[in-house]
């Protein structure tokens, strides 16, 4: 493969992954404070996340199709090192949580605001944080893997 073609894929890759690991970063923040503050902060609050959501999650498929394209040019998955194996295999279950669990929650959270259910935000905003931690420390681990070598 052309060296420049692989620099290109390279920094998409890292591109994605920043996008990804750092788009998503104050959601949970987000969510508690705007619920305390009530309405009228409440009323785009779903949207906003959900948007920042869908944004992550495309970074995230361009960040494994990429990592696809690189580990391709490389020789494929017996060419590399277990550890990437590993990343990438975490990187794919970071995608799943979030939009079979981060996403459904936040559209739960979105419903019961519209609804005015007061209730229900408290719990719902704990498990959007916690749902969000689990993708965090994911992402977390898939960055060491990916970086150091050991």
């Amino acid at each position: 493969m052309d060296p420049n073609l692989f620099s290109a894929i390279r920094l998409l890759h890292f591109l994605g992954m920043a996008v990804w690991f750092a788009g998503a970063l104050s959601i949970a923040t987000d969510v508690r404070k705007t619920i305390a503050r009530g309405k009228p902060h409440t009323e785009i609050l779903a949207p906003r996340v959900s948007r920042t959501l869908d944004i992550g999650v495309i970074a995230g498929v361009v960040t494994i199709v990429s990592g696809l394209g690189m580990i391709f040019a490389l020789g494929g998955f017996k060419a590399i090192s277990p550890r990437i194996h590993a990343g990438f295999g975490l990187a794919i279950v970071t995608l799943a949580v979030e939009i079979i669990l981060l996403k459904p929650a936040v559209g739960r959270l979105g419903e019961a605001l519209g609804s005015g259910d007061g209730r229900e935000l408290r719990p719902m905003a704990g498990r959007i944080a916690m749902f969000a931690g689990i993708t965090h420390a994911l992402k977390l681990v898939i960055l060491v893997l990916m970086v150091f070598r050991f």
